[in-house]
């Protein structure tokens, strides 16, 4: 076995294992840590039902093995999985082609029927959560984003007009390829169901860190054109305002999964420079709309 890529919420392990007629078989074993059992304690069993009903869809998700609700063989609760091929890319031949997949596959995912996951938690309560506090830190430029997000939000909850599946972290280290194909969508600790433009605020700041704001404009661009009239992008500035509150003050940790995923250009000091512009950028639009 060997530790896969995870963060202190959860440990991820690959795990080959031998079939009695000695044929190996890799699986990929989540165990929920202290965090999630202290503030969500629901998170493990939701993600196995979540992935048993992807399992009938077109997203290409892990496919659910085993759970373990009370943590008794693995000492935590643990979902067990099928391990997809393929691995990260966060350096590819052809940005036309990668951007595309992105955006065709999230918008695959928004397109869901979702009378199966009235389970799922509701957006608009992490939101909340997520604007109770000021940021503690002493960055004006934390602040004010901050400020212009609660000032928006009302208005945002108000005028939501469509509740999808949503990923929660739809980002290039979540996404799966091989041979430049999209084979996989993997960590689906943190769905919810609520406003579709979160993953796609999500997906172009981790675009815009990597790839300058050009590809993540290209992002956008091409989602729109996937979900047609189905979904309208409204209010995408405040998503890009509220995903920033956490990446601005994360990045330099952040910054260190991006170099172990082949990105070794991006510094914590550049990548942070970067997600600051993003952050500046909404919230300028915040301000001019």
């Amino acid at each position: 076995m060997r530790p896969l890529r995870g963060g202190v919420s959860s440990s991820v392990h690959l795990v080959t294992l031998k079939s009695v007629d000695g044929d190996p078989r890799a699986v990929v074993v989540r165990r929920y840590g202290e965090y999630w059992q202290r503030t969500d304690p629901a998170a493990c069993q939701r993600e196995f039902r979540l992935l048993e009903l992807l399992t009938d869809s077109s997203i290409p998700a892990p496919r659910p093995l085993l759970l373990d609700v009370d943590g008794g063989p693995f000492g935590a609760p643990t979902v067990v999985m099928t391990r997809l091929p393929g691995r990260p890319l966060l350096a590819p031949r052809d940005l036309t082609s990668y951007v595309q997949q992105m955006a065709h596959t999230l918008a695959e995912l928004h397109k869901l029927p979702t009378h199966k996951f009235g389970f799922l938690p509701d957006q608009a309560d992490m939101v909340e959560r997520g604007l109770k506090t000021r940021p503690a830190l002493d960055d004006p430029l934390l602040g004010e984003v901050w400020a212009a997000a609660v000032t928006v939000w009302p208005r945002v909850k108000a005028a939501s007009e469509r509740s999808v599946l949503v990923h929660g972290d739809y980002w290039p280290g979540n996404l799966l390829w091989v041979r430049g194909r999209l084979v996989g969508v993997v960590d689906w600790e943190q769905p919810r169901l609520g406003d579709p433009i979160k993953d796609v605020a999500t997906c172009r700041g981790d675009l815009w860190v990597l790839f300058g704001q050009a590809v993540a404009d290209a992002f956008l661009a091409h989602y729109e054109d996937e979900v047609g009239d189905v979904i309208h992008v409204h209010d995408l500035r405040f998503w890009e305002l509220f995903v920033s509150i956490e990446a601005v003050r994360e990045m330099p940790e952040w910054a260190g999964g991006y170099r172990a995923l082949g990105r070794p250009d991006l510094t914590a000091e550049r990548a942070t420079a970067l997600i600051r512009a993003f952050a500046r950028a909404a919230l300028e639009g915040a301000a001019s709309g």
